[in-house]
């Protein structure tokens, strides 16, 4: 019975990539256009009905707001210094605030390409206007500057980093700016779930909204940042697999540091740990009759291609993508300012719909995917880091080749003497053999594989997602 059931959603599934491909292929949004639900319903949280009932009231409000028939009122983030991931998280608590508020929220993104193009709301359009700004029109001292970012060339961040944690966390919220017709918010730091975890004098108010801790950050984010078609256009290769709703999908990010994005790659070795991760996963939370794939996202490019090559089938990666940081695009990457801006935004949008994250430390692109999510206890993060630690290399046993002698710098077997190849034709290593029984107990001696093992066997909760550094020692 199941199965059947399992094969017919399949069956819908592969229909509805067929018909969106054939959309993708030929439809565009122009730029005054908002973005229409295209995907299935399912992708979109709101359209799940999973978010209350606040959109529609304010859609209408950010409106008049804009067309002058109501008092203007408004809230700007405005910030052009960091990555694309560290911005969206920031505006959604300015949007949160908005909200609360009763202010249009506007984004005033800067660069050389346009976020527009890459995100866009179904309900508003939240593009600030260089050429007629709303300050323009407002007395100067009706206009509160946040700048949580420069401090207006201070040094010290802490003093008013405290402040701004404060007024998320414990404060009533409303009442940040209150007398201000225009607040300007320069950050980089997002309280959005803080907020709505923390905060008791909003609770109630987010409750009766239909807003809590587990469907907050998706809600807002699928409110302001929908991907547009033209995103989806690069990315059609993986919709038939991460669309399926009968497939069990892992998720991995693999963060190596803006210095090997354009300069020497990591290798699929260097991070063999997030691998690992993704197979203990697959043991022990994966529904026995579900099948199961693997996304990979990473910034390097050898560590995609390798994945693909040793891994095959297993895991889904664009191992050819253009990958760069979307505020310091190399040279070479002139002109590719827009397809690099959509791909990040398409990646990190699919990367919402995994069932499980294995992310990296101290990384805001896939915090930001697993908090979309939706989901609670469901992401696993891994330090970074682990490549560079002296000791802890992977080691692994590869495969030997037809008719291949040997690997220079690399331990090989022949096919028959290996018990769990990676996969059962083509390039291949060994999976590591586990012990039996329960992990052992760990202390500050413990191996780095021991530690990876334990943060594997089960999730971190997302309220302690900033996880201390594991302290491992070198064996």
């Amino acid at each position: 019975m199941h199965a059947a059931v399992a094969a017919a959603a399949a069956n819908v599934t592969a229909e509805e990539v067929q018909q969106l491909k054939e959309q993708l292929a030929s439809f565009r949004l122009r730029p005054s256009d908002l973005n229409r639900p295209f995907l299935p319903k399912r992708v979109y949280p709101i359209e799940r009905g999973t978010c209350g009932t606040w959109m529609q009231p304010y859609a209408a409000l950010h409106r008049d707001i804009l067309q002058g028939r109501r008092p203007a009122r408004y809230s700007i983030f405005r910030q052009d210094q960091n990555g694309l991931t560290d911005r969206l998280i920031s505006s959604i608590s300015v949007f949160l605030h908005a909200l609360l508020t009763d202010r249009a929220f506007l984004f005033d993104w800067s660069g050389q390409h346009n976020l527009w193009d890459a995100y866009r709301s179904s309900y508003i359009d939240w593009r600030y206007d260089t050429n007629n700004p709303p300050e323009n029109k407002t007395a100067e001292e009706q206009v509160l500057l946040l700048d949580i970012q420069h401090l207006h060339g201070e040094k010290d961040h802490s003093n008013l980093h405290g402040t701004y944690n404060k007024w998320f966390r414990d404060t009533q919220l409303e009442d940040v700016g209150t007398n201000a017709t225009i607040l300007i918010w320069r950050i980089n730091l997002g309280r959005a779930w803080t907020a709505v975890s923390h905060n008791r004098y909003i609770k109630q108010r987010l409750t009766t909204m239909g807003l809590n801790p587990v469907n907050a950050f998706g809600c807002l984010f699928d409110f302001l940042y929908r991907p547009t078609p033209a995103t989806m256009s690069l990315v059609t290769p993986l919709l038939p697999q991460l669309l399926d709703p009968t497939t069990f999908k892992i998720g991995l990010q693999i963060r190596t540091g803006d210095e090997h994005i354009d300069g020497k790659s990591k290798q699929f070795q260097d991070a063999f740990e997030w691998f690992h991760c993704a197979k203990v996963v697959e043991k022990h939370w994966k529904p026995p009759a579900q099948k199961s794939i693997w996304f990979l996202l990473s910034d390097s490019r050898g560590i995609r291609q390798g994945a693909a090559e040793y891994l095959g089938p297993q895991v889904l990666t664009m191992k050819d993508a253009v990958v760069h940081h979307t505020n310091h695009l190399p040279a070479a990457a002139s002109g590719k300012e827009a397809t690099v801006l959509r791909f990040a935004a398409a990646e990190t949008w699919l990367f919402s719909l995994m069932d499980v994250h294995v992310i990296s430390q101290r990384s805001g692109f896939g915090r930001m995917g697993a908090m979309m999510s939706g989901r609670w206890d469901n992401v696993i993060q891994l330090p970074a880091g682990i490549w560079s630690m002296q000791g802890y290399e992977a080691n692994l046993t590869y495969v030997a080749q037809p008719g291949e002698a040997s690997m220079q710098n690399r331990t090989v077997v022949e096919a028959a003497k290996c018990a769990n190849p990676s996969q059962p034709a083509g390039p291949a290593f060994c999976w590591p053999e586990d012990p039996p029984g329960p992990l052992p107990a760990m202390d500050d001696k413990s191996p780095m594989s021991l530690k990876i093992r334990h943060m594997c066997s089960k999730a971190t909760p997302i309220e302690e997602v900033a996880m201390a550094h594991t302290g491992a020692k070198k064996r």
